[in-house]
C-alpha cells in the first residue's frame, strides 16, 4: 500500500463522515402513532386537572386560615422612577413586625409589576395601628449616597369584610423626597 493510496482513503472516510450528519439531519421523523397522541393529551389534561385542583385547594386554605371577617392584606408598591427598595417594614397593632428585605432582582420587577402582597394577618373588627417604614436607593445613585428613608404610621378600621390596604411609596414632583402614603381597598357591599 503506498502513501498515495492512503491519503485518498482517508479523503474519501473524511468526506463521508463530514456527510453523515447532513444525510442524518434530511431523514425524517418516524411519524407518531395515534395510541401515543392520545396518551399524551390525556396526560396533558390530567395536569391541567391536578392545577386547578390544587388551586382551589389554596383557595380553600385561604378561606379557612384567612377567612374574609378577620383578613387583611397589606401590599406595597413603587411609583419612583428607578427606585429600588432595599427594606420594607410593616407593623400592625404594635405586633411582630414583617421584615422584607429586596435584591436588586426584586426590587427591579416591583418597579414593574406594581403590587407585592407583604403580609396576611387576621384581625378583629375595630380600629387598628399600622406603621410602616422603607429604605431605598435610585438605581443610578452613587454608592456612597445615603439611602433613602421612609415611614408611615396611621389608623385603619377594619370592618365585616375583608381589608385590602395598599402602600404606595411615590413623589410629589421630581425633585422631593419618596414619601409612603396608604390606601384603603374596600370592598363594596
Amino acid at each position: 500500500m503506498t502513501y498515495g493510496s492512503t491519503f485518498t482513503r482517508f479523503l474519501r472516510l473524511l468526506g463521508l463522515s463530514a456527510c453523515l450528519p447532513f444525510g442524518v439531519l434530511a431523514a425524517t421523523p418516524a411519524p407518531v402513532d395515534d395510541a401515543t397522541l392520545k396518551l399524551d393529551s390525556s396526560i396533558q389534561a390530567l395536569k391541567a386537572e391536578v392545577l386547578d385542583i390544587n388551586q382551589r385547594a389554596l383557595g380553600t386554605e385561604e378561606g379557612f386560615l384567612y377567612p374574609e371577617l378577620t383578613r387583611v392584606t397589606v401590599y406595597v408598591g413603587v411609583k419612583v422612577p428607578g427606585l429600588l427598595l432595599n427594606t420594607f417594614v410593616v407593623t400592625v397593632d404594635d405586633g411582630e413586625p414583617t421584615f422584607h428585605t429586596y435584591d436588586t432582582l426584586e426590587a427591579v420587577v416591583l418597579q414593574r409589576r406594581g403590587l407585592e402582597k407583604l403580609l396576611r394577618i387576621n384581625a378583629q373588627p375595630g380600629q387598628h395601628r399600622i406603621k410602616a417604614e422603607f429604605t431605598g436607593h435610585l438605581a443610578d445613585a452613587k454608592p456612597e449616597a445615603p439611602l433613602l428613608r421612609g415611614r408611615y404610621e396611621a389608623n385603619f378600621e377594619k370592618t365585616l369584610q375583608a381589608s385590602e390596604l395598599e402602600f404606595t411609596i411615590a413623589q410629589e414632583n421630581f425633585v422631593s423626597t419618596p414619601t409612603l402614603k396608604l390606601r384603603d381597598w374596600r370592598v363594596a357591599p
